[in-house]
C-alpha cells in the first residue's frame, strides 16, 4: 500500500476511534455531544484536563479503553503522515537527481519498454558499453528496470513530452519495443516528427504490422516471431549450419558482430582498392558491403573497388576484428 493510501486509513481509524468515543460517553454518562467530543479529544490525546464530568465506574473503565485504543491509533496516524512526508521528499530528490542525469545525457539510446524484449535489449547494449536510459510508464515493469541498474523515466513513452524529456533531440537512436504493437506505431509517429534524422527501430508483435510501422517512419523493423520462424525453418532444412551458427554463437554469446563504419579524410586506405588494402590480413574481418556517397550499395563488393573517403564499409567478424578494423578505417579514436 503507498503512503498517500496508508495516510487516508489511518486517518480513517482515527475518525472511527473519535465517533466510538464520543458516542461511548454520550450513552454510558448521559454526556451532550460537545463535552463527550471533549472528553474523548483530551483523553486520546493524552493532555491531562480534568474530567468535565463525573466518571462512573463504567465510564473509567472506557476511558481506559478509549487511552489504550486512542492513543495508539494517534501515534500509528501521526507517524503514517510522518512517513510518507519523508519519502515523498525523498522522491522528489531522486526524481531531481534522476532528471539532472538523463539532462546530461548525450549520444545515448532511447529504449521505450522493458518487458521480455527491451530488458534483453537493454542487457546486451549495456554490455556493449552504451549509454542507455529506459523509457517505461508502467511502475511495476519501471522498478524491475531500476533493480536491474538501469536509468528509468517512468513515464509514458507515447506522449511528445516524454521523448523531450528522455533526450531526444541529442539522442543516438531510439527502440520502441512496448508490448501494443499500437503504442510503438504512435512512438515511431511521435519521435520521427520530433527529430526526423534519428535511427528509430521498432519491434513489430504482428505481421501485419510492420508495414504500417514503415509507412509511420520507422528506419528497422523487427518482428521477433518472424525471426523465431526463420531459425526454426533453418534449423530443419539446413541442420548442419544451423549447429555451426550454434557453435559461434554459443547460446547467447554473439561472437561475432557486424558493424558499419564511414571512411574519414584521413584514412590510411584511402586511395587503396580492397585489394591492396589487404583488410583482411590487416584485421580479421571481412568487408560484406560497401555504399558508396550516392547512397548506392555494393554487395559482396569487388576486390578493386577503391576506399574513398564518404564511403560506408560493412564489416563482419569478433569483436577483436572489428576493433581493429574500425581503426584501419577511421583512425585512432
Amino acid at each position: 500500500m503507498k503512503g498517500p493510501a496508508r495516510v487516508r486509513v489511518a486517518a480513517a481509524l482515527l475518525g472511527t476511534v473519535i465517533v466510538a468515543g464520543t458516542a461511548g460517553f454520550m450513552i454510558i454518562e448521559k454526556a451532550d455531544l460537545l463535552d463527550a467530543f471533549f472528553m474523548t479529544m483530551i483523553t486520546i490525546s493524552t493532555v491531562g484536563y480534568n474530567e468535565v464530568f463525573p466518571l462512573s465506574q463504567a465510564g473509567e473503565f472506557f476511558t481506559v479503553v478509549l487511552i489504550v485504543v486512542g492513543v495508539g491509533t494517534l501515534f500509528y496516524t501521526a507517524g503514517t503522515a510522518l512517513e510518507t512526508a519523508f519519502e515523498n521528499l525523498s522522491g522528489r530528490r531522486g526524481w531531481t537527481r534522476m532528471t539532472r542525469t538523463i539532462e546530461q545525457l548525450s549520444d545515448h539510446y532511447i529504449i521505450c519498454g522493458f518487458g521480455r524484449v527491451g530488458s534483453a535489449t537493454w542487457e546486451l547494449m549495456v554490455g556493449r558499453g552504451a549509454e542507455v536510459l529506459v523509457v517505461e510508464g508502467d511502475p511495476v515493469a519501471a522498478q524491475e528496470a531500476r533493480d536491474a541498474g538501469a536509468l528509468v523515466l517512468e513515464e509514458d513513452a507515447t506522449h511528445n513530452e516524454t521523448l523531450v524529456e528522455a533526450g531526444i533531440d541529442r539522442a543516438r537512436s531510439l527502440i520502441a519495443c512496448v508490448t501494443a504493437d499500437s503504442d510503438n506505431l504512435v512512438i515511431v509517429l511521435s519521435a520521427k516528427a520530433l527529430r526526423p534524422d534519428l535511427l528509430v527501430i521498432a519491434r513489430a508483435a504482428e505481421s501485419e504490422s510492420e508495414r504500417k510501422l514503415y509507412l509511420a517512419g520507422a528506419d528497422r523493423v523487427v518482428a521477433p516471431q518472424r525471426v523465431g520462424a526463420h531459425r526454426l525453418a533453418s534449423m530443419a532444412f539446413q541442420p548442419e549450419l544451423a549447429d555451426f551458427v550454434d557453435l559461434v554463437l554459443q547460446g547467447n554469446h554473439v561472437e561475432f558482430r557486424v558493424q558499419q563504419m564511414q571512411i574519414h579524410e584521413d584514412c590510411i586506405l584511402a586511395g587503396l582498392s580492397l585489394r591492396e588494402a589487404a583488410i583482411r590480413q590487416r584485421s580479421g574481418a571481412m568487408i560484406l558491403a560497401v555504399e558508396d556517397e550516392s547512397r548506392r550499395l555494393y554487395l559482396n563488393p569487388d576486390p578493386d573497388l577503391v576506399i574513398t573517403p564518404g564511403q560506408v564499409m560493412v564489416g563482419i567478424g569478433t569483436n577483436d576484428q572489428i576493433d581493429k578494423l574500425t581503426v584501419l578505417m577511421t583512425g585512432p579514436s
